[in-house]
């Protein structure tokens, strides 16, 4: 009982561990929301209008991107806290023009009818409600990492997912079909930016302390964050949404709902773990980064080993208990995810794996190096999808080709991840010799 104590006590004295021990529990709960609810959801909505979703997310996830056009990614980076705010309310004033922008631009150019979805055709105008709270939830997520409010991003998770799922439950009641499960996003979105706000006033930092020179002048500081990491991020995001895309356009929405709970259920480990320990990485690698190489090389490989270690206890449970009981919990309508679960679960560890490291490249500001890597994953997964339309009939077929190959992707991706911060800090130590060089050289002419 001792020995357990001292254990105890030497886990949760590691910062990092009792960060995201924090982020967990509330990532947890709101995860448990998710999996209570959801055989509810699929009796009251069916894996077409599940699949109508899916592409409604999909869209929503690769546009919320440039939201804020990336500035909101550096706002953990600045020393003053004042440059930081003036990176928020930048962020903040894009993410409304970007909502009226996505607003006119979906009313008259109607993307949704590249799909044979009928139903998302009518609805398609809520994305840009979606994006709107989406934008301010994540501008005021990496607030709160600033200032590791931890507390207050596991609660805002709690809430996001439980406005809603039980706004799709009563709506579900109704059986207004797709509608109900869009609303309910939308209002899960603007839910979550209420706790994050509290955020703000607990800091000295007033609205009227706003500066439009400092806003210029932060504009101007990370201007390469919208000029480069944007479009690193919309190859990112489109990359990951793309088996979607192909699914819904090469099969039915029914497929695209059976991938979607699979996708959904995975997830829940996913976000518990890799989101968590993302958002925790980025707050305590960007102090980290002013210490020693031989420091942050030992922070670095602390996490992705231990990372490792629980994306696997944790993917490898899942995907023993998960399918048998997708049938049972679910319906036999559901059965079929149980096996596009299993085809995922390698990507997916890779995901929790790899994902928090890659805040090495807003960290060291490497964003062309970014761009590279997210290049070369994005023409991995494209690969894997000319494939399955080449040689692949099946949708299971189609899926492990694209899990498989998407897996390397994140693997080069960890890699790239390592090389900036071997180079940031080796770059340095090699001006320094040049330096040093050429003043010895100027010595011995001088004599």
């Amino acid at each position: 009982m001792i020995q357990i104590m001292r254990w105890k006590k030497q886990i949760f004295s590691n910062h990092f561990i009792r960060s995201l021990s924090v982020l967990m529990a509330g990532t947890a709960f709101a995860n448990v929301l998710i999996v209570a609810t959801i055989p509810i959801l699929t009796r009251l909505y069916t894996p077409e209008e599940f699949g109508e979703l899916s592409v409604f997310l999909s869209i929503l996830f690769t546009v919320q991107i440039i939201a804020s056009m990336r500035y909101e990614t550096a706002i953990p980076l600045p020393a003053k806290n004042e440059d930081a705010f003036h990176l928020l309310v930048l962020s903040s004033f894009i993410v409304i023009l970007m909502s009226i922008f996505a607003f006119f631009f979906i009313t008259f150019f109607p993307v949704a009818q590249f799909f044979e979805m009928p139903g998302l055709i009518k609805y398609i105008w809520l994305l840009s409600l979606s994006l709107l709270g989406m934008g301010f939830c994540q501008a005021l997520n990496l607030w709160a990492i600033r200032t590791e409010e931890y507390t207050s991003m596991s609660k805002s998770k709690v809430m996001m997912n439980g406005s809603t799922v039980f706004s799709q439950i009563l709506l579900g009641l109704f059986h207004i079909g797709l509608i109900g499960l869009l609303i309910g996003e939308v209002l899960g979105r603007f839910s979550g930016t209420i706790t994050y706000l509290k955020t703000i006033k607990k800091t000295e930092l007033r609205f009227e302390r706003f500066n439009f020179k400092k806003l210029i002048t932060v504009m101007q500081r990370y201007k390469w964050f919208p000029i480069v990491s944007s479009w690193s991020a919309i190859l990112g995001s489109l990359g990951n949404q793309l088996p979607v895309f192909f699914l819904a356009a090469a099969f039915d929405a029914k497929t695209v709902g059976l991938f979607f709970l699979a996708q959904k259920i995975l997830t829940i480990p996913e976000g518990l773990l890799g989101f968590s320990a993302s958002q925790v990485y980025l707050s305590q690698s960007a102090q980290q980064s002013r210490m020693s190489y031989e420091k942050f090389k030992k922070f670095f490989w602390d996490i992705v080993k231990k990372m490792v270690f629980m994306g696997i206890a944790i993917i490898g449970l899942v995907v023993l208990v998960a399918p048998p009981l997708i049938h049972i919990v679910f319906g036999d309508n559901w059965g079929e995810s149980g096996t596009y679960l299993q085809i995922l679960a390698v990507l997916f560890l890779m995901k929790i794996v790899v994902n928090p490291i890659t805040a090495n490249f807003y960290v060291f500001e490497a964003l062309k190096i970014q761009m590279l890597s997210e290049v070369i994953r994005f023409v991995l997964i494209g690969l894997s999808i000319y494939l399955a339309v080449r040689y692949i009939e099946s949708p299971t077929l189609s899926i492990l080709c694209i899990s498989i190959i998407s897996s390397v992707g994140y693997l080069i991706h960890g890699f790239f991840s390592w090389y900036v911060m071997k180079r940031s800090y080796e770059l340095p130590m090699k001006n320094k010799e040049m330096i040093y060089a050429d003043e010895t050289y100027e010595g011995v002419n001088n004599a």
